[in-house]
């Protein structure tokens, strides 16, 4: 408890009944789960003897997954109240009206909710009678919110505690449907800190006065959602700067790896080279006291005669290619194939024939002019793709995540790795003299 500083264990985005995707089935289990991570932030915070748990919304993913979110969220709180120790709660987009029924149903002494209506609110922690910190809280009162809510923020600046601001929003993104507030704003406010929700990847975005972050989702929910992921501690000295400190929880972990496999003649080959790339990924670069699973995107470059065999049996290998390093299950959850036939395309694209056409196109892509001479082909190529991308069998991945619209880049990938494809099949069919 405070003594020098006040201790805080943050986080947000719990997203409790949600689990995460492309997990192996069989790997796949509870332990995994956003509520095994909740569970054990909540005893972190009990070890640790914080001053207070906050928790900067959408605890509870959607309404229909309230009962499933209900009994883990209980659990915790119960531990948490048990142990004396409070937590501050706003609601987000997610959970804008399931929270507030379950906050009313919860038998705690304990628990703030803060921000109910959209109305901004003030919760003090108090030591021996006196002020320890002042929490200011708002919470979505529907799913979007198209106005920055401190426009509305018009509580009183005080001296004789730190301020914490607690906040579901969208950072920096103008015309957001989910509380947009830029960074000016919060450095307007007499905020010490700014805790923020709604961005599931963490990071520290003010590392001044007032200091702002994003926890980001504690257990990783899909693969855009890399690095490492968990709650964090906040420290706030009677006089010095604040600190924030991230605690490794989360027990999955989702990671791209590039991989060059200039000169591997086979998928066999390949698939060693990756083994090795990504073991030595694993033994330098994370930290596995408490990641379980490592879901890994593979990125492959450089010019190999395997090109051809990688891209017809990519699928394979990412259901195969599975191993244990250390106490971590790794797996592959896509095999990206960017590498490029073992051919000179200045040399091939000097000929009249279609071989030296596309070596000339994918030149112009190597260089980044693919549009000042195939802009036709990028236009029919983004046509391609984004009639791919509205097709049906992505629904249920645009109601879990916002899918953002294919671009020209996304046309030129497509049309890079196709006429890579045609290129080297051309090439085998006619012995080099297509």
């Amino acid at each position: 408890m405070m003594e020098d500083a006040l201790e805080l264990l943050y986080t947000g985005d719990l997203h409790l009944g949600r689990h995460p995707s492309r997990i192996p089935d069989d790997l796949d289990g509870p332990e995994l789960s956003p509520k095994a991570v909740w569970l054990s932030t909540v005893q972190e915070a009990i070890d640790q003897d914080v001053d207070t748990v906050v928790i900067a919304g959408d605890i509870v993913d959607q309404e229909n997954r309230y009962f499933e979110a209900y009994g883990a969220f209980e659990d915790g709180i119960a531990q948490l109240d048990e142990a004396g120790i409070p937590v501050v709660v706003v609601a987000g987009n997610h959970d804008f009206d399931a929270l507030p029924e379950m906050v009313d149903n919860l038998d705690s002494d304990t628990l703030q909710f803060l921000g109910r209506e959209g109305q901004w609110e003030r919760w003090t922690l108090e030591q021996d009678g006196e002020p320890v910190a002042h929490f200011d809280g708002w919470s979505f009162s529907a799913e979007h919110v198209y106005e920055s809510p401190l426009e509305e923020y018009d509580l009183p600046e005080t001296d004789d505690a730190p301020q914490i601001g607690v906040l579901h929003a969208d950072l920096d993104s103008r015309g957001s449907r989910y509380a947009p507030v830029l960074s000016s704003e919060l450095r307007d406010t007499p905020a010490d800190a700014w805790l923020l929700g709604h961005i599931h990847s963490p990071g520290i975005q003010i590392d001044s006065r007032p200091l702002a972050l994003y926890s980001g989702s504690p257990q990783p929910l899909d693969p855009g959602e890399q690095q490492a992921h968990g709650p964090w501690t906040i420290t706030i000295p009677k006089n010095g700067e604040v600190r924030a400190e991230q605690i490794l929880l989360a027990s999955v972990r989702y990671d791209q790896v590039s991989v060059d496999v200039s000169g591997v003649e086979d998928p066999q080959e390949a698939t060693s080279v990756i083994s090795e790339e990504i073991k030595e990924h694993v033994r330098s670069e994370l930290d596995t006291r408490s990641l379980e699973l490592s879901l890994v995107r593979v990125h492959l470059t450089g010019r190999t005669d395997a090109h051809s065999a990688l891209v017809d049996r990519h699928r394979s290998m990412e259901r195969d290619l599975g191993f244990r390093e250390r106490s971590v299950s790794v797996r592959i959850e896509s095999i990206d194939v960017d590498t490029r036939p073992a051919i000179d395309l200045e040399d091939l694209a000097e000929g009249d024939n279609a071989a030296a056409y596309l070596a000339d196109l994918l030149l112009e892509i190597e260089n980044g002019d693919t549009r000042e001479s195939y802009g036709n082909m990028v236009d029919d190529s983004l046509a391609a793709v984004r009639q791919a991308h509205s097709a049906n069998a992505y629904n249920p991945l645009r109601r879990e995540t916002e899918l953002r619209d294919p671009d020209d880049n996304d046309a030129i990938e497509h049309l890079e790795q196709q006429a890579r494809v045609l290129l080297d099949t051309l090439l085998s069919q006619k012995g080099g003299n297509a």
